[in-house]
């Protein structure tokens, strides 16, 4: 190792601890590194090279984030220590996930590459010698009390790399043992680097101690992590090495929540993301999502209105800073809401012109038309021009609260994100007042006070179809069902949304039960093509598609949500031939409930599989399989995985794994099915139409009839 020669240098007011500098004829760890790039290349060195690339690479992206300080400086051996440290932590948490997952050859090339990284640390401080630094401080200075920490930590000037993160336990130990303090916790007010600006510290010495507050709960597995601030909100973890870490920021509020005052905007909130905040300028933020290069983005449903982001590791830190300040400090500026009364009447033209985004909107204000699920997705003209930044604010600080907050990650060291979601004022949000706290209830009961079971999991959204489920705040959703035509002759194809009341999340059985119904029946397009797996089996395909030349598409959908769902059949056929359609929807639902013999209907087409029994075992097992194969496929995609996570434990408070969710699946049966298909019938039908119309007003009434459908 070098020999280290410390020289008078300038410490920046900015900063809490003592920087060291190095003599200009000391050779810095990035001249080792550059030389030692050399040698492996002329060698050939299969192992330190890789090595070697990865760290410079590193540290060149570590001068260039945002988030580090304004002093970094890739000469600097400090800096540099921090960044190898850093590299050598996330080895560490890959040598765990690879010993868990029974691959011990990956593990120890982690092990080697380890060593490599610490070849270019300096020396690190001893206990004594921590201890003696410590001591000989607490001299100069006098110091006694707890009072005096503050001013011990910052002249002993421990930096990273003098010492670990292990390394200043050990000096808070020793200080603690000399300065006698009133607080077992007084030292988790300073943090140990000495990059850290005296603001931050400053700032961060009002909080109550991280430690002492906080409770963090592991999953059975021992793969998920959950931490709860005093405050309510929560944080949440796995483990997943790989290239890229996936953040999201999960906020409680959405469409069924709002009134009359309020419609719409949960949709504004969303396109108000990543603008002016009290660290972000609108071009600051633009610029700092373009020098992260990943991908960073918001969305608003009727249940969530959530923030997600995927980056390099190094870059963590940069997209917390990110996501927090849109979603916990967010600026209403004039000009933004301006832009947006501009804007957004050109999306709202844009969806009405695209039925498949549409006529969803449209089935659901015609389900639920009390509100609640029926509130509209989108915010309606008329509103958008009442929104004002007051109105905006308003609206943020009654739903953007702790409680109704859940972080998530993949790929992040769990205690490095509690850290960092406390460092950017997570931890510091203030929670809902008692009264606000009574008013967040689901059907009329808090969620401490619900039983077990209706708390469930929330399910993926390849098996909802929308899968937007959270806590209910005020009103339960009250299906009512009803009708709407859009008479447009002229289109080319008429579009029609036949809709039945469904499980909720507060259903486990039942959302189980219509995620393999909805595979079951399947459906696709005219021009739909594949093998095994695509829906080419399935019985809107096989029975509907090949058999009527007419109809354009066919296919199954379910939208669920906390406390409702909604199940039916979408399709599209040319103009005239609209009540046939509706009889063929009518029929199909029919037969899967019909469970054997022939059809009770009087059905007004005759069709070759009339008279079939209702959905066969085989049928039954090829629908299940389809579904575990969508489902495991699509937990592969780390966005996914990231929004699985953060919405269940938003929704239940714990991860239901995917083992779990397939033995569910597996324990549905033929006899489940035609008893759904039956509960579905049962219930006031959604019938939504768009394009040539008159035969469906005209004869829709007596084919529902025909078919037992209540409209």
């Amino acid at each position: 190792m070098f020999i280290r020669k410390t020289v008078a240098c300038t410490r920046p007011a900015a900063f809490a601890g003592l920087r060291r500098c190095l003599s200009s004829d000391t050779p810095t760890i990035v001249t080792r590194l550059k030389a030692d790039l050399k040698t492996a290349m002329k060698e050939k060195d299969k192992v330190r090279l890789p090595v070697i690339k990865g760290i410079l690479s590193d540290i060149m992206y570590a001068e260039k984030s945002p988030a580090s300080s304004p002093t970094f400086s890739t000469y600097s051996d400090t800096d540099v220590a921090t960044v190898i440290q850093r590299v050598i932590r996330r080895r560490h948490e890959s040598i765990t996930s690879f010993v868990d997952g029974g691959r011990p050859e990956l593990a120890e090339a982690e092990k080697i590459k380890i060593a490599i990284l610490e070849q270019y640390l300096p020396q690190q401080l001893t206990a004594e010698q921590i201890e003696a630094r410590a001591k000989d401080v607490i001299r100069k200075l006098g110091a006694s009390g707890a009072k005096a920490i503050g001013p011990v930590m910052r002249d002993i000037g421990i930096s990273p790399a003098e010492a670990s993160k292990a390394r200043v336990a050990e000096i808070r130990a020793s200080a603690r043992n000399i300065v006698p303090v009133g607080s077992r916790y007084a030292f988790h007010r300073y943090k140990s680097t000495t990059t850290r600006p005296a603001a931050e510290s400053a700032e961060s010495s009002s909080r109550v101690p991280l430690q002492k507050a906080t409770v963090t709960e592991t999953s059975a597995d021992g793969r998920t992590l959950v931490t709860t601030f005093p405050n309510g909100l929560r944080v949440t973890s796995e483990p997943d090495p790989g290239h890229f870490s996936a953040i999201g920021v999960y906020v409680d509020a959405g469409s069924r929540y709002e009134d009359a005052s309020t419609a719409g905007y949960a949709h504004l909130m969303d396109r108000l993301a990543f603008r002016n905040s009290e660290r972000f300028s609108s071009a600051d933020a633009m610029a700092a999502i373009e020098k992260l290069g990943g991908s960073i983005m918001s969305s608003s449903s009727r249940e969530c209105i959530m923030y997600q982001a995927a980056v390099f590791p190094h870059d963590v830190p940069t997209a917390i800073r990110l996501l927090a300040d849109t979603t916990l400090r967010p600026k209403f500026l004039p000009e933004d809401v301006e832009e947006l009364q501009a804007t957004v009447p050109w999306e709202l033209q844009d969806v009405e012109s695209k039925a498949d985004m549409f006529l969803p909107e449209k089935l659901h204000e015609a389900a639920f038309k009390t509100g609640t699920l029926g509130n509209p997705l989108l915010c309606p003209p008329d509103q958008l021009g009442r929104a004002t930044p007051s109105l905006l604010a308003d609206y943020h600080k009654q739903w953007y609260r702790p409680e109704r907050i859940v972080v998530a990650a993949i790929g992040v060291d769990h205690q490095e994100l509690v850290r960092m979601c406390a460092d950017n004022g997570f931890a510091d949000l203030a929670p809902a007042s008692p009264a606000g706290a009574a008013a967040d209830t689901v059907s009329g009961h808090s969620q401490q006070e619900m039983p077990d079971e209706s708390r469930r999991s929330w399910f993926r959204k390849i098996l909802t179809g929308d899968g937007a489920a959270t806590q209910t705040a005020g009103r339960k959703s009250l299906y009512t069902g009803g009708t709407w035509f859009d008479a447009k002759p002229d289109m080319d194809f008429t579009q029609l949304y036949l809709g039945f009341k469904s499980a909720g999340i507060d259903n486990e059985h039942g959302l189980y039960l219509y995620a393999v119904l909805q595979m079951l029946l399947g459906g696709g397009g005219s021009f739909s093509a594949g093998g095994p797996g695509k829906g080419m089996y399935s019985r809107l395909y096989t029975r509907v598609l090949n058999q009527h030349a007419w109809i354009e598409s066919c296919v199954a959908f379910h939208h669920c949500y906390t406390d409702a769902g909604l199940f039916g059949i979408s399709a599209s056929c040319r103009p005239r031939n609209e009540h046939a359609l509706f009889d063929v929807m009518a029929t199909e639902l029919e037969a899967v409930a019909s469970g054997s013999g022939r059809l009770l209907s009087r059905s007004a087409i005759r069709r070759p599989y009339a008279s079939q029994e209702g959905a066969t075992a085989l049928e039954v097992r090829r629908a299940k399989n389809q579904l575990k194969s969508n489902l495991l496929m699509n937990l592969e995609s780390r966005m996914v995985q990231l929004e699985d996570l953060g919405r269940q434990i938003q929704v239940s408070g714990h991860k239901v794994p995917a083992e779990t969710m397939i033995k569910h699946i597996e324990a549905i049966t033929p006899d489940d099915i035609r008893k759904g298909a039956a509960d579905l019938l049962k219930n006031p039908a959604t019938l939504i139409a768009q394009g040539y119309v008159d035969g469906i007003s005209k004869f829709g009434p007596q084919v529902a009839a025909n078919h037992g459908i209540k409209l």
